[in-house]
């Protein structure tokens, strides 16, 4: 049998007012990236815990909670950090204490990953200064007031640059997530994924119709 692949643990920041779909796109995302052995156990390829300011249950901005499972200080190695966004970051990116915390587990990160205005709370920490990235482009100039040094890119669905990746809007997190599947498993891993969410993914990251 063909070995499988080491299991990847996935980070996800929670914080107050974060969007639902930007956080659980890419988990459903990463946990659509199986394999059934022979045997008949399912194989996933990442684990997804959450991360936030305390544990417990952290109000997104559209209603429902999310549990996180591990605060900043606690939380256990990983390899890939997803920052969302939301209507929260409009006080996010104000709360010295939050950007510190955030900051500090970005370089913990192998890879950091941003979707929508989650890439204008990693701006604020400085992390993406002189590095391309994206972001949703209804709250284009409000992002780029957060990161004047960052060198964002407008037409763009998502945006690789080593060990950053950000996306656009809510939606585009699944397209980056399922990019960084491929880059780590293969393309015909990325697209079972996509055929196993129904969904069609927008495999080039310049493929951005909202820019």
């Amino acid at each position: 049998m063909t070995q499988l692949p080491a299991v990847k643990r996935v980070a996800v920041v929670l914080f107050d007012g974060f969007t639902v779909l930007d956080v659980y796109g890419p988990v459903q995302a990463f946990g659509a990236t199986r394999v059934t052995t022979p045997d008949g156990t399912l194989h996933r390829f990442f684990q997804v815990f959450t991360v936030a300011e305390r544990t417990g249950p952290i109000k997104s901005g559209e209603g429902p909670s999310t549990h996180a499972d591990y605060t900043f200080d606690d939380v256990p190695d990983f390899d890939i950090l997803v920052v969302p966004g939301g209507f929260g970051t409009r006080a996010a990116v104000n709360d010295e204490a939050f950007l510190a915390k955030l900051g500090a587990i970005s370089r913990r990160a192998p890879i950091t990953t941003t979707v929508c205005t989650g890439s204008a709370l990693l701006a604020r920490t400085g992390l993406m200064n002189d590095r391309p990235a994206t972001s949703n482009k209804i709250s284009w100039e409000w992002v780029l007031s957060q990161g004047p040094k960052v060198l964002w890119r407008r037409k763009a669905r998502w945006v690789h640059d080593g060990n950053l990746v950000t996306s656009s809007g809510v939606s585009a997190g699944i397209d980056m997530t399922l990019g960084l599947i491929a880059r780590h498993h293969g393309r015909d891993a990325a697209r079972a994924a996509a055929r196993n969410m129904e969904y069609v993914w927008h495999e080039r990251e310049d493929d951005d119709p909202f820019a």
